[in-house]
């Protein structure tokens, strides 16, 4: 690892709020797997298996925070917040604020294809980051982690933040008197463990936006917000 890679991670530690003991840890985190197999030696590894870990524990800590908040609450809810809270559009927003677009290591072949510009890698990222946190510094800097990422929007949540993307842009368009939109599929990338797919969001014959996810469903989603925007201005997001 150079120098100013080392400090770029430094850097990110801050940010983190972990100080870790085995740095290279988080630097797998941010290897994108385009990177590891243009890499001739075998040394490098990429980060889906960190990937994996992390999705599992982002959505323990997601789920303990929420019972915390409601013990008695109506388990539906708690379950659709968990899942607006996790989603691929969630974390890929905190994973820009962050900075781990800029701090991802991708294969060339990848970076010329615009790879650090898909949000679907950034969330990957972000949840290989929890599970390096876990690693390094045991559930107790995970949790850390996740209680100031999620903390405040877990308690100050309200039913409108449940309302997804897709059916406030029908609702807008609606109201205004327009069609409703269309989303059609225009790319599927990937292995098929875990595939993502590009889908446009199609408003009067026009392809308004992209979105892109490891389902039809969250790369819809994800168009469905950008067109929000579009039409008016960033759309409010847990």
């Amino acid at each position: 690892m150079n120098p100013a890679r080392e400090e770029a991670l430094h850097q990110l530690e801050l940010r983190l709020g972990h100080r870790f003991r085995e740095l290279a840890l988080l630097d797998r985190a941010l290897t994108h797997i385009s990177e590891a197999h243009e890499d001739l030696s075998g040394r490098t590894h990429h980060n889906e298996p960190l990937e994996f870990l992390g999705d599992s524990v982002l959505g323990f800590l997601v789920a303990v925070f929420l019972h915390r908040q409601a013990p008695e609450g109506v388990e539906g809810t708690k379950s659709k917040l968990k899942a607006h809270l996790v989603s691929a559009i969630s974390l890929a927003r905190r994973a820009a604020a962050l900075g781990l677009p800029e701090l991802l290591r991708l294969g060339r072949g990848e970076e010329k294809t615009g790879g650090r510009t898909k949000s679907a890698l950034w969330g990957d990222a972000y949840e290989a980051v929890i599970a390096a946190l876990y690693l390094d510094g045991g559930i107790e800097a995970a949790e850390r982690f996740v209680q100031s990422e999620f903390g405040s929007d877990i308690v100050s949540f309200d039913e409108h933040t449940l309302r997804d993307f897709k059916t406030r842009l029908q609702e807008r368009l609606q109201a205004a008197g327009r069609a409703v939109p269309r989303y059609d599929v225009v790319e599927e990338l990937g292995p098929s463990h875990r595939k993502r797919f590009r889908v446009q969001c199609v408003i009067d014959g026009l392809a308004l936006a992209e979105g892109e996810g490891h389902s039809k469903k969250e790369a819809q989603q994800e168009a469905a917000r950008q067109a929000l925007e579009r039409l008016d201005g960033p759309a409010r997001e847990a």
